[in-house]
């Protein structure tokens, strides 16, 4: 999370750079602002390239770092305690603080509605937030859709709401403004092809006294075994509601439908607890497709009603085989580990 400090207000928190940070006179398209006649409206940028920071002038009036003037348009390689000046040598400047790569953040909001740069929350593509043991909102970033998204998980209808750069969110008795570097994301390749829910078998080890439950996914490129989870019971429940729709004959489509609150009750979970761990889920599957799927693909959610997406699915209850929907070829090998 690269970093600089104004030299103009040394007593004001660190400034944290974006992937690509314009530095000028303009108050409306500037990341940071200096307001003096012998700046530039766009003075210079600094971007992150190649997984380095460079800086580049664009001004009549010079950028220097260090004793250097810089040539105009040419990208020049930023340095840890770089001190860089803009239009004349020791005159407005900043000093350079930190130069790992771009994060997004969440930065405090203080009483007087400024953003606080102290202790802020980096953000993964998934994010249960103040903490999956406090649970009251999730924060992701949705691939396929380019999109971030916030859902409040002490809502019974799970909805996900698209939220932007510098939106606000409030969680932990406290008020967060989200700082985005959508430069970088646009440029995150999947690591593998976009996954379906209808490639992914599924096999549900459970214990006869469904106390532990384990799931195997297997898809045509690889076998996975996840170790007992809570959340994976939650994923068999899902499951077998949607094979007691399927064995009365319900349409595919409309298969596995039910309303939170009453698969929660049946879980013995209040609806927060309920949402913290369908999200527990989704990530746990965003994070072993590597990406190739969202999580909102294998549960799915539909106005107010949740559902399991899978189409093949087995559950076994000790070696008992209790629910077998899908092609009796597909194949669920046993798996350990």
């Amino acid at each position: 999370m690269a970093a600089i400090l104004n030299f103009e207000n040394q007593q004001q928190a660190l400034s944290y750079l974006n992937a690509y940070h314009c530095i000028g006179r303009s108050n409306t398209n500037v990341d940071m602002v200096i307001n003096s006649p012998e700046i530039s409206r766009t003075h210079a940028i600094i971007e992150w390239k190649d997984k380095q920071w460079f800086i580049r002038d664009l001004s009549t009036n010079g950028t220097w770092v260090n004793n250097y003037k810089l040539l105009k348009d040419q990208p020049h390689k930023l340095q840890v305690d770089d001190n860089v000046f803009f239009g004349q040598a020791n005159a407005h400047g900043l000093l350079v603080k930190d130069l790992t790569g771009p994060e997004n953040m969440l930065l405090a909001v203080e009483s007087s509605g400024n953003t606080s740069a102290n202790s802020p929350i980096i953000l993964s593509d998934f994010n249960i937030l103040p903490s999956e043991e406090q649970a009251e909102i999730a924060l992701f970033y949705v691939h396929s859709k380019g999109q971030w998204y916030k859902e409040h998980l002490i809502d019974s209808d799970g909805r996900a709401y698209p939220v932007e750069n510098f939106d606000k969110l409030f969680f932990d008795n406290k008020s967060w403004q989200l700082k985005l570097n959508n430069e970088s994301e646009k440029t995150l390749p999947l690591a593998t092809p976009k996954l379906l829910a209808s490639q992914i078998k599924y096999r549900f080890n459970l214990s006869r006294d469904e106390e532990t439950t384990e799931l195997n996914l297997i898809t045509d490129e690889e076998k996975l075994s996840l170790s007992d989870k809570a959340h994976h019971y939650l994923t068999l429940s899902l499951a077998r509601h949607k094979d007691t729709d399927a064995r009365k004959g319900v349409e595919a489509d409309s298969q596995g439908w039910i309303l939170p609150e009453i698969i929660a009750k049946e879980l013995g979970y209040d609806i927060t607890l309920f949402n913290t761990q369908v999200c527990r889920a989704k990530k746990q599957f965003r994070e072993v497709f590597k990406g190739a799927c969202d999580g909102d693909e294998l549960i799915e959610r539909k106005g107010k009603k949740i559902r399991f997406a899978g189409s093949y699915y087995r559950i076994y209850k000790g070696n008992d085989l209790i629910v077998n929907q899908g092609q009796d070829k597909v194949s669920l090998t046993v798996m350990h580990g």
